[in-house]
């Protein structure tokens, strides 16, 4: 199953984004996610803001409400409103 997790959730966030980013170095603080895969980063702050990177790519996103996580395919997307954004795990 996929888990839609809401940022309210926020110690759910941290479990699955600490799965999602096992291959990593993940660090989680009461106010902010970051995973460093090296060549590539993702940021989720407890007020909304998404940050993504890799070489020639550059992500952010202001008003994050829920992230779907899909440990399987590796991806990580934010799906609101005005925005659909996938960040795919570069080992997966």
């Amino acid at each position: 199953m996929t888990p839609r997790v809401q940022l309210t959730e926020w110690e759910t966030l941290i479990d699955e984004l600490r799965r999602f980013g096992r291959a990593g170095d993940v660090t989680a603080t009461d106010d902010r996610i970051h995973i460093d895969f090296g060549s590539a980063r993702v940021e989720l702050s407890r007020d909304g803001t998404l940050q993504a990177g890799m070489p020639l790519h550059d992500f952010t996103h202001d008003d994050t409400v829920a992230v779907i996580v899909d440990h399987d395919a590796g991806t990580l997307t934010v799906d609101a409103d005005r925005v659909n954004y996938t960040f795919r795990r570069p080992s997966g």
